[in-house]
């Protein structure tokens, strides 16, 4: 139940496979690595802690070996369960709302204590921060670990070592105004003194993009010191998901298919759990169980989204208006309404601000994912191309985007807005991207079949982000477009590595000659793809299985996929849960 409502919370405030060669007959491209101009990240939401404090400045221990945090979310699941509980039986029984739209939202007010804010934007509960004003290469082994679980960092380490990459921490619940102050200082009075260098390159991951949009606008001053800007999934027009969420329009509002069929299998996979859970929900009028959500929404928005102007700086410029209607206006909030006003008119500078720094000099580089759609909780969450988080005409810097699913008309041209060069084809060839609408039309990068969260999983994403900001002769998509094209698909490493692991770990005296061959099979076609940058997510995918497959049958790992049993239990209880909700459907209900 606590992953379930925190992933919710999370998100609503981010053998026989054709072998794809990585090269044409000869590559003779060669990088010129810069292991001089040190690097700084600059994270997305998630990628740092936030420490909950006592009243003597000492981070609070949870009794179990674990510090409390303000971020990542800790949700008292328990106090909301205890809140709503009550309304929540009486509500079923009378199929009215007996005070459950209210304790939903006063049970996600009180059960995130650790967000809570003033009228400000100023905690009420004392939190730290790590900024880490030293290099990875001076940072513990532990803390170093910690980093590389939540941003695999080792490859651009390998490239310009240790002591050339900083690792910026910010609040993902800060103040948008304050965190740009701070990373002004953390360049001027720490890297640049540190390292003697006179440029650095910098790296805007997700909700980091937001303090890029507003840096350019507050320190133009600062462009001639910016050698290369990289921004990878960035949310430079905010996340059409926290625009749902503080205009109020949630996709479940207006569509029960979300609500009954496709929410709840987004959060715990394609398993009869989901629809048993889904039937089960059918005992409350689906108009309470919506209001129900929609309060548990606002109760967060009232916990600490209404006064953290780093979110807000997630607001999609065509929501703002309606949003600062519905959650600004008191006069007690005219400071973050001032910051977030000042947000918002920097983003609409940001097109004359990049160019402005490109003029200087700059090298601007861009990564974006798409064609996953975008979480349910979206209201156009099956139209919008995105990669689950972030919308990609905002990850992209306005590219044009066939909606999920479908392609671009034969007849559709491209746009050619910033780049006509009749020489040039920015058309994806799944003719579903039109990179000419965006303003680095030969400088973005696209990932196709790639989700948002799972990006530091992608070894080629990875490799390609890492060459982008060290490589001198990486120019723009025409510089290696062997090795990474401008549009590739999306595949993960992360349970291939575990795989890996086990097979290098096990002891294959117990292993007859037939189930080894069987796994050296497997993990050779493995091996050849992994030197491969040039993805087709359903080869790699396969090749994978085949691996897991060979481990399973080797005894070396154990069978996680579902059971015949279970595969049929799922497919009887998802046939029920559509055949109630149809039945619900056309009794209008």
């Amino acid at each position: 139940m606590k992953k379930i409502i925190s992933i919710i919370l999370a998100i609503a405030i981010l053998s026989g496979i054709a072998v794809v060669p990585v090269f044409a007959a000869e590559n003779t491209y060669t990088p010129d690595y810069d292991r001089e101009t040190p690097v700084i990240i600059i994270h997305g939401m998630s990628q740092n802690d936030t420490y909950v404090l006592d009243e003597n400045g000492n981070r609070i221990d949870d009794g179990a070996g674990y510090y409390l945090t303000g971020w990542p979310l800790e949700l008292n699941v328990m106090g909301l369960v205890k809140e709503a509980i009550g309304p929540l039986l009486l509500s079923a029984f009378l199929k009215r709302d007996m005070g459950l739209t209210d304790a939903m939202k006063r049970g996600a007010y009180e059960g995130l204590p650790y967000i809570h804010k003033d009228a400000e934007g100023n905690y009420l509960q004392a939190v730290e921060v790590p900024c880490y004003e030293y290099p990875l290469g001076q940072m513990t082994d532990e803390l170093l670990q910690y980093h590389y679980k939540l941003l695999p960092l080792q490859g651009l380490v390998d490239i310009v070592g240790g002591d050339n990459v900083y690792y910026f921490g910010y609040d993902s619940f800060g103040d948008v105004i304050g965190e740009t102050t701070k990373l002004n200082h953390y360049i001027h009075d720490v890297v640049l003194p540190q390292t003697g260098a006179s440029q650095v390159s910098l790296c805007f991951i997700s909700l980091g993009g937001t303090i890029a949009v507003n840096y350019l606008e507050t320190y133009p001053e600062d462009y001639e010191l910016f050698k290369k800007v990289e921004f990878v999934v960035p949310a430079l027009d905010g996340s059409d998901i926290i625009g749902d969420i503080l205009t109020g329009n949630l996709s479940v509002k207006y569509d029960d298919n979300v609500l009954y069929e496709q929410l709840l299998v987004t959060l715990l996979g394609d398993s009869y759990l989901s629809y048993l859970i889904n039937m089960v929900l059918r005992i409350l009028p689906s108009w309470l169980l919506k209001d129900a959500l929609l309060s548990l929404a606002e109760g967060v928005v009232e916990a600490g989204v209404r006064s953290t102007t780093l979110l807000w700086a997630l607001c999609p410029t065509d929501y703002y208006e309606e949003a600062r209607a519905k959650w600004l206006t008191d006069d007690e909030y005219a400071l973050v309404r001032e910051k977030v006003d000042y947000f918002m008119n920097a983003r609409a500078n940001f097109e004359e601000n990049l160019f402005a720094l490109r003029d200087t000099g700059c090298e601007l580089f861009d990564i974006t994912c798409y064609g996953t759609g975008m979480f349910p909780l979206c209201k156009d969450w099956n139209k919008t191309n995105g990669d689950g988080i972030v919308h990609a005409t905002s990850a992209s810097m306005g590219a044009h985007f066939a909606d999920v699913g479908t392609v671009f008309p034969e007849d559709y041209k491209a746009q050619g807005t910033y780049c006509s060069d009749p020489s040039h084809n920015h058309i994806s060839p799944t003719r579903d991207v039109d990179a000419t609408a965006g303003l680095l039309p030969c400088n973005t990068w696209y990932i196709r079949n790639q989700a948002h969260e799972k990006l530091p999983y992608n070894d080629v994403a990875l490799k390609m982000a890492f060459d982008i900001m060290t490589d001198n002769n990486m120019k723009d998509v025409y510089s290696n477009p062997e090795k990474y094209p401008q549009f590739n698909e999306g595949r993960l490493t992360n349970t291939l590595n575990t795989y890996l692991e086990a097979w290098e770990t096990a002891d294959k005296s117990k292993i007859n000659a037939e189930k080894t061959l069987a796994v050296e099979n497997a993990k050779a076609v493995i091996d050849i793809k992994l030197n491969e940058t040039v993805v087709v997510t359903k080869d790699w995918n396969d090749a994978v299985e085949d691996l897991r497959v060979a481990l399973v049958k080797a005894r070396v790992i154990e069978d996680t996929a579902p059971t015949a049993f279970e595969n049929a239990l799922t497919d009887i209880t998802r046939t029920l849960n559509r055949t109630v909700n149809s039945i619900y459907e056309k009794l209008g209900k």
